[in-house]
């Protein structure tokens, strides 16, 4: 091969390989700006999931409060309702203690 040949050849060869390596850096440029508005994307979707958590939070918050305010409710009426039994109960005990006396006086008048 003759000394110009191969000059023109390398030439070639050098020119090939500096536009191999512009189209690979374009082409990382590319995926760099397509990964970047992926991550914007992505960056998006994470704070809308977050609103959503946080949202979801109060929610949760809430119904645990107003769990708990229906269950200190059940347990006051509860309590009444136990009161109500008592006093219930010491009624129908004044009342048995009532009815003995009366028949216990109905016998001392019919016996006097």
């Amino acid at each position: 091969m003759n000394s110009a040949l191969r000059s023109d050849l390398f030439d070639d060869q050098y020119s090939m390989s500096l536009c191999e390596g512009f189209f690979r850096g374009a082409g990382m440029l590319q995926r760099m700006d397509e990964l970047r508005r992926e991550n914007e994307g992505l960056k998006a979707d994470l704070k809308t999931s977050q609103t959503v958590a946080a949202g979801l939070r109060c929610w949760v918050t809430n119904a645990k409060r107003k769990l708990l305010e229906e269950k200190g409710a059940g347990a006051m009426l509860e309590q009444r309702e136990c009161a109500w039994a008592r006093e219930r109960m010491a009624l129908v005990e004044e009342k048995e203690e009532l009815a003995t006396e009366l028949k216990h006086q109905k016998d001392l008048d019919s016996v006097s």
